[in-house]
């Protein structure tokens, strides 16, 4: 199924395009600076630079929910890492107060 919308095009605060690009810019340098939201980036200090009107095909609904699964799974991957890091914090300042505790 194509799915077409029509959405706003910026370019972010650390775009790498010189002054003269961006005064004279061609398709494709814009093209590789370009993302493409309807949330205004203003705010995060990126600037709007046109409209576009976007079209793709939508994957079929069993590889959509394979994609799904394995993002979740590397989220959750992600988070355990994180936790395993923080606990081993707690672990090692617990440990040095009971060590402190034990040499009185």
């Amino acid at each position: 199924m194509k799915i077409k919308t029509i959405t706003t095009a910026w370019i972010s605060n650390s775009c790498p395009l010189s002054p003269e690009q961006i005064l004279n810019p061609t398709g494709e340098i814009l093209l590789k600076a370009t993302a493409f939201t309807n949330t205004d980036m203003s705010a995060v200090g990126w600037v709007k630079i046109g409209t576009a009107i976007v079209e793709f095909d939508l994957i079929d609904r069993n590889e959509m929910i394979d994609n799904k699964v394995v993002a979740l799974q590397a989220e959750m991957q992600m988070i355990k890492a994180d936790a395993q890091v923080k606990v081993q914090k707690l672990e090692d300042q617990l440990q040095s107060l009971l060590a402190i505790e034990v040499s009185k």
